[in-house]
């Protein structure tokens, strides 16, 4: 079987990294510059629209050739949409950067051959930005075709399907079924989940509009001083003029100063403006116009292997980080929303657009949205893999995991508990299940908006370590398995239900579903309390390249997510094959556009509820809804 890799370069006035490849291949600027090509280990080809049609592409595709690209749902989006040229199927595309993200190495193709070792030039990546910001896009408001710089952007295409193929013959391919689920994946993005057109634009004016309303009242009250909020400079000028000097004008600080009695009337409304004003939530509907196709959907939502656990992120609106409506009849609001008035809008407008995000997300004509989610799936997962047979009984008997925790940590009956205990028992289930101590648990009870001292912090963690002793005996067992593995290379040691080896200068770990969690570069170091154990990833702060330390919490935080993950994953791939055709999946949640007349929803949960042979004895649970518009 012949292995192809391809790369395009392309011009448009769309901005991709707004719109997304879909959207980008559907703008009516967009046009393609160049193709480089390589079979297998043959020197690689470039292809202008100049050129004569490479049917010699086509026959190798034909034939069953795989094709290979960096992030290939662009190179799909550009073959389909903008060339228009013979269809390749989803199982004969491959991308590398998912391969990458697979091995938990960087999804960007400099940063990935630098971080496998390959020799990477900072001189050619930085010469490469250049061609692209005057080639690629309009620069100073112009098209440029430069003849020099267009033959190198040319030379950079070719180069470019070499790297990609260099870095590919480093890593492993997805195999079984992980490749089934990148398949699938790359099914769902393309399919898309369809928005409500008319709702979004109806938003958007509805926020300029009242953005002005806003502005004007800064203006009043700042006596013309400001006519926005959106200079901190001024804002602290102003505020200290008032006789209340802000802290800071970021969340916090302004949060802080309408919760203060002593702050005046005029500054909290000033305040007030700004909360309102700098929603990021109400900016998502920006997001949503940007990455609607001309069919009304949003594509590649959804990123493949976004953490190195193997769970997905969101793109471009996030759906992953929608907010929780705030209000409770949100049709209402879609509905007010329709006369593009503020002043018709229930509630103040920013929040109540806000609240209103999820409901963006709407079924197909004759079809109705089907939405599940599984129930504490992390919680049920930590406990199968700790073999935690009080709290296994406890999901099984469908009774409440924070009630059963505050109760072995008060040593009083299940039925006893209080309100605030099972509080307590819910925040200490959530902050310590991963090693978190004192610091943990304080954070997480300020999440909630309670405020815990250190003495009560440590009392918490002390009687939850003791109610779950087979949650601490994991975190142990783990850490000591992982350690081992990189100190006795080659060796397998069993811990949390799978295995740990080191491989090649990785730590690997066999998940019960077969899947590969990978640790690169991992080795010990002399740390400030012994030997430490580091690998290297993506620090999630800096986006850099760098040393992690690992401990059995963290250790073991990242095998639950992973089989989490797996328990989805495969519950798509059954949902896919009876018919419910998937358009979207957040944390533990999948929701699929299903036609009127197929299915149900009973059918649906129970699909998602079915194990895999490897999940054996792990209570699952799933709970959802059907309607027309997305909900929480």
């Amino acid at each position: 079987m012949k292995n192809i890799s391809i790369d395009f370069e392309t011009y448009s006035e769309c901005d991709i990294f707004k719109a997304g490849a879909y959207a980008y291949a559907d703008h009516h600027s967009t046009e393609v510059l160049c193709l480089a090509w390589a079979v297998d280990d043959q020197p690689s080809q470039l292809w202008t629209p100049d050129d004569p049609i490479p049917t010699e592409l086509f026959t190798l595709i034909k034939e069953g050739a795989i094709v290979w690209a960096w992030n290939s749902f662009f190179e799909m989006s550009i073959w389909n949409q903008v060339l228009g040229w013979p269809e390749v199927p989803i199982s004969q595309w491959r991308d590398t950067a998912a391969l990458a993200a697979a091995q938990a190495y960087p999804r960007a193709l400099g940063k990935c051959g630098e971080a496998l070792g390959l020799t990477g030039d900072a001189a050619k990546s930085k010469r490469g930005k250049l061609l692209i910001q005057r080639l690629c896009k309009p620069y100073k408001g112009e098209r440029r075709k430069d003849p020099q710089l267009l033959q190198e952007l040319y030379d950079y295409c070719l180069q470019d399907v070499v790297a990609e193929r260099e870095i590919r013959y480093k890593l492993r391919n997805l195999r079984g079924v992980e490749q089934e689920v990148w398949e699938t994946d790359q099914l769902i993005n393309w399919r898309g989940v369809r928005l409500d057109r008319d709702a979004i634009y109806n938003a958007l004016e509805i926020i300029e509009k009242h953005s002005v309303k806003l502005n004007a009242q800064v203006k009043d009250i700042t006596d013309g001083f400001m006519d926005s909020t959106g200079s901190r400079a001024k804002a602290l000028q102003w505020t200290e003029s008032q006789g209340y000097p802000l802290k800071g004008y970021d969340k916090a600080a302004i949060s802080a100063a309408l919760a203060d009695e002593y702050c005046p009337t005029n500054v909290k409304k000033f305040l007030e403006i700004r909360q309102a004003l700098s929603k990021s939530s109400t900016k998502k509907y920006d997001s949503m116009k940007a990455v609607l196709g001309k069919d009304g959907r949003a594509h590649g939502v959804l990123m493949y292997h976004g953490a190195a656990t193997g769970r997905w992120s969101g793109r471009h609106f996030q759906p992953q980080n929608l907010p929780r409506p705030t209000i409770d009849d949100v049709d209402a609001v879609i509905y007010q929303m329709r006369a593009r008035d503020p002043d018709q809008i229930d509630g103040e407008p920013m929040e109540a657009l806000a609240s209103c995000l999820r409901g963006m997300l709407i079924s197909s004509e004759e079809s109705r949205l089907v939405v599940s989610d599984y129930s504490s799936i992390e919680a049920r997962v930590l406990s199968w893999l700790a073999d935690h047979h009080a709290a296994l009984t406890v999901f099984r008997n469908d009774k409440d995991i924070y009630k059963y925790t505050a109760a072995e940590m008060y040593g009083i009956a299940y039925g006893e508990v209080n309100y605030d205990q099972r509080f307590v028992g819910k925040v200490a289930t959530l902050a310590l299940g991963y090693q978190g101590g004192v610091r943990a648990f304080q954070k997480m009870s300020e999440v909630y908006g309670t405020e815990v001292t250190e003495d009560q912090a440590l009392k918490i963690r002390n009687d939850w370590r003791q109610a779950n002793d087979p949650i601490v005996k994991l975190w142990i067992e783990t850490e000591r398995a992982a350690r081992n593995a990189v100190s006795y290379k080659g060796k397998e040691f069993m811990a949390a239900r799978g295995q740990f080896k080191f491989v090649n200068d990785d730590l690997l770990f066999k998940l019960p579903s077969g899947r590969i969690l990978s640790f690169p570069e991992a080795r010990m170091v002399q740390g400030d309390r012994g030997m430490d154990l580091v690998y290297s990833g993506m620090n999630n702060h800096t986006h850099k390249w760098g040393q992690i330390k690992a401990y059995g919490g963290s250790l073991v935080q990242s095998i639950t997510q992973a089989v989490a993950r797996d328990i989805l994953a495969e519950a798509v791939l059954r949902l896919e094959k009876a018919g419910y055709p998937v358009v979207l999946h957040v944390h533990d949640e999948i929701v699929a556009d299903v036609p009127n007349e197929h299915g149900s929803l009973e059918h649906y949960e129970k699909l998602m509820c079915v194990l895999p042979p490897w999940a054996e004895g792990l209570p699952v649970t799933a709970e959802g809804y059907e309607a027309n518009r997305y909900r929480k």
